[in-house]
């Protein structure tokens, strides 16, 4: 997206399929962020903003094992755009199962919609995790940490994975420490933009 008002772009994944010549985005509010700064400060409902794309290669394929969704903040987006069409095509004859971890409990966005998925999809769980041992969720601590060997299904799963590099870096470690190889493993890591 173009940041209106400057030449500077910033990327964003889809948090929902296109309805009704809509698409919707999540957005952390960033101190000092220059998009989420123009939103917070500046943004009119109406207004037009550029997008280009999109762009990248991390999107759902064609599911033919069980899936492992692994999503770290904001990148919590493109699974929830993935969700939105398992919906519309009817859903998947394999099970798919999403951690989402944050850092803190007011951190968690969303989980009415995930739980709207949960109810509308058959096969699809999903759990969330807080670093913080203050959070009033069950799952405390890293996504790795609660990746049940059950899920990796020894290795006949379809991982994607988007968070922050360190998440992506820690999830990559520990599978190899775990000694699993997924069917596959697609990944998309993000840092924020000030």
């Amino acid at each position: 997206l173009q940041v209106p008002g400057t030449t500077r772009h910033r990327a964003y994944s889809f948090s929902s399929m296109p309805r009704d010549k809509a698409v919707s985005f999540l957005i952390r509010n960033v101190p000092g962020g220059l998009m989420s700064g123009y939103l917070r400060e500046t943004a009119k409902p109406g207004a037009d903003i550029s997008l280009a794309g999109p762009l990248g290669s991390f999107y759902l394929r064609e599911i033919k094992r069980p899936v492992l969704m692994l999503a770290g903040g904001t990148g919590l987006a493109p699974f929830l755009a993935m969700l939105d069409k398992l919906v519309a095509d009817g859903g998947s004859a394999h099970p798919i199962h999403l951690i989402y971890g944050v850092n803190t409990d007011t951190d968690l966005v969303e989980v009415d919609r995930l739980e709207a998925f949960a109810r509308q999809l058959p096969g699809f769980s999903f759990a969330l995790v807080v670093v913080s041992a203050d959070s009033v969720q069950p799952r405390k601590g890293y996504v790795t940490q609660h990746i049940e060997p059950a899920r990796l299904n020894d290795g006949d799963v379809d991982i994607y994975l988007c968070g922050p590099p360190p998440m992506v870096e820690a999830v990559a470690t520990n599978l190899r420490e775990r000694a699993i190889q997924p069917a596959s493993f697609h990944y998309e890591k993000f840092a924020a933009s000030t």
